[in-house]
């Protein structure tokens, strides 16, 4: 029987109203590229994305895509195929904070200043990760600006995370990016360059058949 991985791709949207919302530049591109390298490699995938343009899908039949827009409809439609999942990887970058108050109607612009109240979104892979089995792996990535491999351990930690995926800013949305990997098993980075994110997937499965 094929392994089941469950990818996690694309941005959170989370609305103010109807028309605006606060996420990222997040493209789905390095999702992508994890999901079309996992079917190569013969997984069953099904793939949970944020709202991303048509052409950053992955290659698979249409009942195998779970499109979601806010963080809270991502960890929902994650929970019901975490448990059946053997590898999870958390390549999505959801929005932190959502607004505490959806306006039904669109905001009239005005002179006035429009102060903002937001509250924290749920942490997708530390609440599912808190009741992974033994024998599941979760893999996560890492988006820091500073104290990045010391971020990037504590993810690990407090996430309960097999293996972790550090990157930068400069890759949301680009073709390529600089990549390492931090496996929890070794406590060691291993630095992968500046290199494509179709060659990053395949780093990632390498790496989690060294796990």
């Amino acid at each position: 029987m094929n392994k089941r991985v469950l990818i996690l791709s694309g941005p959170t949207h989370e609305y103010i109203d109807p028309v605006r919302f606060i996420g990222n530049a997040s493209s789905g591109k390095m999702g992508k590229a994890i999901a079309e390298e996992a079917a190569r490699r013969g997984f069953s995938v099904e793939f949970v994305t944020g709202p991303v343009a048509p052409e950053y899908l992955p290659r698979l039949e249409k009942d195998h895509i779970h499109p979601v827009v806010d963080a809270e409809e991502m960890l929902e439609t994650a929970q019901a195929m975490f448990k059946k999942a053997d590898l999870v990887i958390f390549a999505a970058a959801v929005a932190d904070y959502a607004p505490a108050e959806k306006h039904v109607e669109k905001m009239a612009k005005s002179d006035a200043e429009w102060v903002l109240r937001l509250r924290p979104t749920p942490d997708i892979a530390k609440t599912l990760c808190a009741e992974k089995r033994t024998d599941q792996i979760a893999i996560g990535f890492a988006l820091q600006t500073s104290d990045s491999e010391a971020n990037a351990r504590r993810k690990l930690e407090t996430k309960n995370l097999d293996g972790i995926v550090l990157n930068s800013p400069a890759t949301l949305g680009a073709e390529n990016g600089t990549f390492c990997f931090l496996s929890a098993s070794t406590d060691h980075f291993t630095h992968w360059g500046s290199i494509g994110k179709a060659d990053c997937a395949k780093n990632i499965f390498d790496a989690i058949a060294a796990l």
